[in-house]
């Protein structure tokens, strides 16, 4: 490793701190065999300990575990015999999608699918049934539950025609929560979380709306469980949908922002390896997914960020580290910076129960042609 890592030393400090607290306990005076007794019986302990961390006084689990590399990504997107074995069947997902769907009003006519492939993503560790009707009608259903993740349905309007469908924000929110209710979904459970639209939310040319609707926490909203859909309302049509319930712990709180703070401008101290000076530092609560690239960045690795050109000449990008980490209450400590190119700040997740980072965001500078660069 190019760096000792920052959480680890708040660890061992620990560790050590319980290890004197216990030696000053004792009220007699102790024999060497009985120290020596206990020094070995403390060792014991802190092996067994190396994969926790501690929050006040109490033990944690440490949450943060050495990314995982896709070796060969490319050949890991080809679907095998072994994979076929763990994965529900053709016609199992087709009728999979058809119950799915009625919940969304769709008839899925068995005649016009155009054709139905398995689609690896190996980052997640998904395997999905796309089931495509034509260009813009796709179906993609989770190939080991049969689970609908999301759909894309045209509409059937040209440009000229979406371009009279325009609503206001106000009309949007109330027919939005209708459209959920219509779905099925419990709109105290779901709540609007995010509101967009096609022109940068002009309402005279908004015909596109963009909505979140997700779980809350804390006061803060989970998009890895959430409901989003492409909304005309102007003509109560979905354009699109997708459903996230990924798994969430819902972390207790044991830190305070400022504590978080206090970790994530030591982290900083070791990415930052060009000495850009510090010019402000903001945080806020958040639920986030562990990731690998703080780690990277601390053990002098590359960001893992890598393009391929496929054999129909498609070219392709990825990433070659595992991005399925868990999801945990964060909170995410922004750094900015007086010189760093592009403006850009760094973001660390620092774990709301353990105080460990757990990832980030902009950690690695971007590569950028420097002629266009002021």
């Amino acid at each position: 490793m190019a760096n000792k890592d920052f959480d680890d030393k708040i660890l061992e400090n620990v560790k050590l701190k319980i290890a004197i607290s216990n030696f000053e306990k004792e009220e007699k005076p102790m024999s060497k065999q009985k120290v020596l007794k206990m020094v070995a019986m403390f060792i014991v302990i802190i092996g067994l300990l190396a994969s926790v961390t501690y929050a006040g006084s109490v033990i944690y689990e440490k949450i943060f575990k050495e990314p995982e590399k896709i070796e060969n990504y490319i050949e890991e997107l080809k679907v095998t015999k072994e994979d076929l074995e763990k994965v529900i069947t053709k016609e199992e997902a087709i009728n999979k999608a058809k119950e799915e769907l009625k919940r969304y009003k769709i008839d899925l006519d068995v005649k016009k699918i155009a054709s139905i492939e398995l689609q690896k993503n190996p980052n997640y560790d998904e395997i999905t049934y796309v089931i495509k009707l034509s260009k813009t009608d796709q179906f993609f259903i989770d190939a080991r539950t049969g689970a609908l993740n999301n759909f894309y349905v045209d509409e059937g309007l040209s440009l000229e025609e979406l371009e009279k469908c325009t609503s206001t924000r106000e009309d949007v929110l109330e027919q939005a929560k209708l459209k959920l209710k219509e779905y099925g979904y419990d709109e105290n459970e779901y709540k609007i979380s995010y509101v967009y639209s096609n022109a940068d939310n002009d309402e005279n040319k908004s015909y596109y709306w963009y909505i979140w609707f997700s779980k809350e926490y804390d006061g803060v909203f989970n998009e890895y469980q959430s409901i989003s859909m492409t909304f005309i309302p102007k003509i109560n049509k979905v354009h699109s949908l997708s459903i996230s319930d990924e798994p969430f712990e819902n972390n207790e709180i044991k830190i305070t922002m400022e504590q978080a703070i206090d970790i994530a401008k030591e982290k900083d101290k070791i990415i930052n390896t060009e000495n850009y000076i510090q010019k402000g530092v903001d945080a806020k609560l958040d639920i986030v997914r562990v990731n690998p690239e703080v780690y990277l960045k601390e053990n002098g690795l590359e960001n893992g960020n890598e393009t391929a050109t496929l054999e129909d000449g498609t070219i392709y990008s990825y990433n070659t580290y595992k991005m399925n980490g868990r999801v945990r209450k964060a909170y995410k400590v922004t750094i900015s910076y007086e010189n760093r190119p592009l403006g850009l700040t760094r973001t660390y997740y620092v774990d709301v129960t353990t105080g460990e980072v757990i990832g980030g965001e902009d950690i690695f500078d971007k590569k950028v042609d420097e002629n266009i660069i002021d």
